[in-house]
């Protein structure tokens, strides 16, 4: 099944950890708040370092240091109508005051405990994993087609 347009849309997810505290910003949809990991989609000709330092920039106003791959996933939505690469990277963050970005889903952001990404809604659906991540382990791990 292919989407609508015909395309997969590659996304970089950056994983920023201080003090066993991970990094999720919030979008708002529809009155609806739901958390991601920084990141966005590739544009032609960008490498994912490249697009995930972008989009650090543009989402919170720092930089980063991109560094390992640690999870690789789908979102495929069965009805066809999206198909979601999500490509997530260990990050060591370089400098600049947390400031959210100015497109309008932005809603907040903030480091959370492994105690409360169990009671978040995280797109794609990756909560045990964070945690899993932030004990130390999972490294390199395709996790396959998730959709909620």
């Amino acid at each position: 099944m292919s989407s609508e347009s015909g395309k997969v849309r590659i996304r970089v997810a950056g994983i920023l950890i201080r003090g066993n505290r991970l990094l999720l910003i919030a979008h708002k949809k529809n009155n609806e708040v739901y958390w991601l990991l920084p990141g966005g989609g590739v544009d032609y000709g960008e490498s994912l370092h490249e697009a995930l330092r972008r989009e650090f920039e543009e989402e919170l106003n720092v930089a980063i240091d991109v560094k390992d791959l640690v999870l690789v996933s789908d979102s495929i939505d069965p009805s066809g109508k999206r198909h979601v690469v999500n490509i997530c990277f260990l990050c060591n963050y370089l400098g600049g005051d947390f400031v959210l970005g100015e497109d309008k889903r932005l809603h907040d952001f903030k480091f959370f405990s492994t105690e409360e990404l169990s009671d978040i809604t995280i797109f794609p659906p990756i909560n045990n994993e964070l945690v899993d991540i932030i004990k130390g382990k999972i490294h390199g791990r395709y996790i396959g087609k998730l959709w909620r």
